[in-house]
């Protein structure tokens, strides 16, 4: 197998990798709307580490520099036929490197599903065997009561995620046993972040301004940190 990465994506890639690779490893409400996706990719919002044989694609890091201080990790996967090869590590490595070495925000974040409570599947994997492996990669599950904002109007909300600190520099001050975040000066960097997050999601505000309960529980969690 001959594996070329990329740093960047040609013209025609970012239908090919919504459609026979991140459809296939995310359900809507993690991915949101495919087309959008790709219209997104081709405007390059997003920075794109990804892994090809030929036209086929392996695997992906995709990441999102919602501000100054804080990236997210959007998403990260692979295709089953290259799981185990080394193929999501080193995509990984190469997209936190590039940050990392880049603007070096304080926060880079990401999403995984609470592997507590989502059972695993054929289609969407092992929540376990995921953590498992962000662990070895250095993530911390942050002590914080993250709800993800629903990516789009159209598509169902996520449930039961957790935010994970995979780099930054705040990152190393983080203790991984815990993933307390309180009293670091993270407070308001993550609700600018969330905010920001908020405002490009397809979560909508009621009368009085405000978003649904756990949305502002989650606000409030992130003003209370200082």
């Amino acid at each position: 197998m001959q594996i070329e990465y990329q740093n960047h994506l040609k013209p025609d890639q970012p239908a090919i990798l919504v459609h026979e690779l991140l459809e296939q490893a995310f359900g809507p409400e993690e991915l949101g709307e495919s087309e959008d996706l790709i219209a997104q990719l081709q405007a390059g919002q997003f920075q794109t580490f990804s892994a090809w044989e030929d036209a086929l694609p392996l695997g992906a890091a995709i990441s999102w520099p919602a501000t100054s201080e804080v990236t997210l990790l959007s998403w990260l996967a692979v295709s089953p036929r290259t799981r185990g090869h080394g193929v999501g590590s080193k995509l990984f490595r190469q997209a936190i490197c590039a940050l990392e070495s880049g603007n070096n925000p304080l926060l880079i974040l990401g999403e995984i599903e609470d592997p507590q409570l989502h059972a695993p599947s054929e289609d969407r994997g092992d929540p376990q065997r995921r953590w498992a492996f962000y662990q070895r990669l250095g993530a911390k599950h942050l002590d914080f009561p993250f709800v993800m904002p629903r990516l789009s109007a159209n598509v169902p909300v996520g449930q039961d995620m957790w935010l994970l600190s995979f780099g930054g520099r705040a990152h190393a001050g983080i203790e991984a046993s815990t993933g307390r975040i309180a009293g670091q000066g993270l407070g308001r960097p993550l609700e600018k972040f969330l905010k920001t997050y908020l405002a490009d999601s397809g979560e909508s505000r009621n009368a009085d301004g405000k978003y649904r309960a756990e949305i502002e529980k989650m606000l409030a969690a992130a003003t209370n940190l200082e």
